[in-house]
């Protein structure tokens, strides 16, 4: 793009603290007031020492840096981070009962049959297992969620350990955090409908009830893998194929169609994890109720979220987390210390989701609205001029919009002019504009005043 007289105009920008679109010509958003993304980056448009002679962009970097988290938030979550460590003692409780209760459920297994299903537009068996085949199957089952809270753990770790400490950088959560989060969020959600419901006297039917506890135990395990291979992979990760091809953006690294993470989100994204978490829902109608729908959906757009986002071991992690809360339960069934405590957590962790459905919450709003709430602006380190003193504006020689007369003193302060062959430190309109709110360079000429790019102040 050229402007009028023949200069190169950097081509606008979107402001990566809240969304708005940045001006070309423009250093800073209009909204918040963030220095552009491409302003923050180290450029090579000025000569050593252009710093001190009035370089736009070194000055603009020198000037302002991205805010911090607010102490408030980052103690928050560190608060957070805290209490999802009961969570992970209990998950680390139903881990081992997983692997105890394959002396449980492998006996009895080998006696029965099992089919193997996919869900489109209703659910269809595509493979009955039966004997030894069923045995093994369900030993690939425990060995997948093993290995899948192995790497979901390994990969969160070091991330999580920034959370305990504040150090983690603000919206930019591990796995691990992401898991016991949306855990709190989906098991908050679930109480609220169910209370709900037997509020106005309805009852909510839990299939089965008086089913053994290995089947309860095998069928658990099931859906935490097989239900993200049928409704993640096959809905989520396999159309993002074709996404990528129409777009030509197909990934380097070709596993992760099938094992996902890495992916940004985009309306093709969003849809399709969409049509997996009502895909999802309608298909626990048939042994729930059309109570679960709701709830189910948004489990499994959480679970689509996790997919791509983090990959597919971490979807199935927090399945398993979910369908296993109670699992311990059901094993030692008489134990009144494990009912005790597991309650008590339960309540714990019940308030925090209230908290943390809101977090998410937000977070679909500003995805939707592309603004970012909450946030704190751009902070000013240092400002070359008083921040109560006039508007200051400086005739450079060149083509700009109209100037008022400079007076002797505003001609005394007047930086130096730029090196041949670069632009004006005002960026090529000819005027250097000081704002006297913020301190801003930039300004645009709106019905015969300046009104700063930055702030919005009329001069």
């Amino acid at each position: 793009m050229t402007g009028e007289l023949g200069q190169d105009v950097p081509p606008d920008e979107t402001c990566d603290m809240c969304g708005a679109r940045v001006p070309g010509r423009g250093r800073f958003c209009p909204y918040c007031g963030m220095v552009k993304p491409s302003s923050r980056v180290a450029s090579t448009a000025y000569p050593p020492g252009w710093a001190h002679q009035g370089g736009a962009e070194a000055e603009h970097r020198a000037q302002y840096r991205e805010p911090p988290m607010p102490q408030r938030r980052a103690m928050v979550k560190t608060a957070i981070a805290i209490t999802m460590l009961t969570f992970l003692l209990h998950f680390a409780f139903t881990v081992v009962m997983l692997v105890y209760g394959v002396g449980i459920v492998l006996p009895e297994i080998v006696l029965h049959e099992y089919g193997l299903y996919i869900v489109l537009w209703e659910i269809i068996t595509v493979l009955t297992i039966s004997g030894d085949g069923l045995g093994i199957y369900y030993l690939l089952l425990v060995g997948a969620i093993l290995a899948s809270v192995a790497y979901w753990f390994l990969t969160g770790l070091r991330g999580y350990l920034k959370e305990l400490t504040m150090k983690a950088p603000s919206r930019k959560h591990s796995p691990i955090f992401e898991v016991c989060g949306l855990m709190f969020a989906i098991l908050f959600l679930n109480t609220v409908v169910v209370l709900l419901i037997e509020s106005f006297g309805g009852g909510v039917p839990i299939p089965m009830e008086d089913a053994e506890v290995w089947e309860l135990l095998f069928v658990l395990a099931n859906a935490s893998v097989w239900e993200e291979l049928v409704t993640r992979v096959l809905l989520i990760g396999v159309p993002m194929v074709l996404v990528d091809v129409v777009r030509s953006r197909i990934r380097s690294r070709k596993t992760s169609y099938i094992l996902g993470g890495g992916f940004e989100f985009g309306m093709p994204e969003v849809a399709l994890i969409l049509i997996s978490a009502t895909v999802f829902g309608v298909a626990h109608v048939p042994s729930w109720g059309w109570w679960k729908l709701f709830p189910s959906a948004v489990a499994g757009a959480a679970f689509g979220y996790l997919f791509l986002r983090h990959g597919l071991a971490t979807a199935i992690v927090l399945h398993f987390a979910f369908d296993y809360l109670s699992a311990p339960l059901l094993i030692f069934d008489n134990n009144l210390a494990l009912a005790i405590v597991t309650g008590i957590g339960i309540l714990v962790w019940l308030g925090f989701g209230a908290l943390m459905a809101g977090y998410y919450i937000v977070r679909i709003l500003e995805f939707l609205t592309g603004k970012k709430y909450f946030e704190r602006r751009a902070q000013i380190i240092g400002a070359p001029f008083p921040l109560q003193a006039p508007p200051q504006i400086y005739d450079t020689g060149q083509w700009g919009p109209p100037s008022p007369r400079t007076t002797h003193d505003e001609e005394s302060q007047r930086p130096p002019a730029a090196p041949d062959g670069h632009p004006s430190p005002s960026g090529g309109f000819g005027i250097v504009y000081i704002c006297p709110v913020c301190g801003n360079r930039e300004a645009r000429w709106a019905e015969g005043r300046y009104q700063c790019l930055r702030c919005g102040r009329l001069s």
